[in-house]
């Protein structure tokens, strides 16, 4: 039975160019972009060497990653992963950044892996290559959005399939417009899903869902995805960037140590036994009581005012 109430047309999903590139960037740092009416870039704002992926850091402590392939869909290139990665990286390691919102441009989140740009093979294929190429490629983009140490929300705008799927599936939570849909489209390929997609769905919807979605292909609408759980909520296309800001504003605002030890505890929390959980929930509750901002979470519960947290 497909998960969606009616049957769903399957289409292919190709990287080939479309008439219209969509709604201009969410946030970015290509020439013209700017930040959102009202709201300033960061001073010192770094600009993206690769305007592909746009980059930007709100006043607020928020990183935008964007997508800008939109003639593609946003398919994705190794130069691409390479950038996603090493801004996840850098947004652990800066206390200015306190939180992230992964999106794309045009009418596609992420078409999946752009294979039109791969190298051609210069000798024959040994054993071991297709293993290192996944592990060295789509694992470590979704291992970094995991791995993270500040909250990464997913806005997904548009289609999001295969890889572009996983790495949504990844952040820590997922808006999505009404007119996005998610396809596991390796099996239409005759491919095996990679990029974490089995270790990914079967956590998030449990093992039968997850199958069903890999042994069919079948596209699944955003409504559809947050009925089983694989959307925190769906939005007109219009508001996704107006919700996604709201969410990351107030992350950003909360306090920031002990957002990223509960984003361990809670990813860790299903490889584990009991005992090993009830050591490391005591382990980060010890870690974080010695951070500034449960000090002034305490401070302020017993002085019966808002806290002011400030990501340390």
């Amino acid at each position: 039975m497909p998960v969606s109430a009616e049957p769903v047309r399957i289409e292919a999903v190709s990287p080939e160019p479309v008439s219209g590139a969509g709604p201009e960037p969410v946030r970015g740092d290509a020439a013209g972009a700017r930040p959102a009416k009202g709201e300033e870039r960061a001073e010192g704002e770094e600009r993206s060497k690769d305007d592909t992926v746009l980059h930007s850091t709100t006043a607020s402590g928020v990183s935008w990653i964007t997508l800008n392939r939109p003639e593609a869909m946003n398919a994705l290139t190794p130069e691409q992963r390479e950038r996603i990665i090493a801004l996840l990286a850098d947004a652990s390691a800066d206390p200015a950044v306190r939180a992230v919102v992964l999106t794309g441009t045009g009418r596609g989140f992420c078409a999946g892996a752009d294979l039109r740009g791969a190298p051609d093979r210069v000798r024959e294929r040994l054993p071991g290559d297709v293993a290192r190429t996944v592990r060295l490629g789509a694992q470590r983009l979704v291992a970094a959005v995991l791995d993270c140490e500040k909250p990464v929300i997913a806005a997904v705008n548009g289609t999001a399939a295969g890889i572009g799927a996983h790495l949504a599936f990844a952040c820590d939570l997922v808006l999505a417009a009404d007119t996005a849909r998610f396809i596991e489209v390796f099996v239409r390929r005759g491919l095996v899903p990679d990029g974490g997609g089995a270790y990914l769905l079967p956590r998030l919807v449990g093992p039968q869902r997850a199958k069903e979605l890999m042994f069919f292909g079948d596209a699944l609408s955003a409504a559809d995805a947050e009925r089983i759980g694989l959307v925190n909520r769906t939005v007109e296309a219009g508001e996704l960037e107006a919700v996604a800001t709201a969410w990351a504003e107030r992350l950003a605002a909360g306090p920031t140590r002990a957002l990223a030890l509960t984003k361990q505890l809670v990813n860790d929390a299903l490889t584990g036994d009991r005992a090993a959980a009830f050591a490391a929930e005591a382990a980060a509750q010890e870690i974080n009581m010695t951070t500034r901002d449960a000090t002034e979470g305490v401070a302020s519960f017993t002085e019966r005012r808002t806290p002011r947290f400030q990501g340390r």
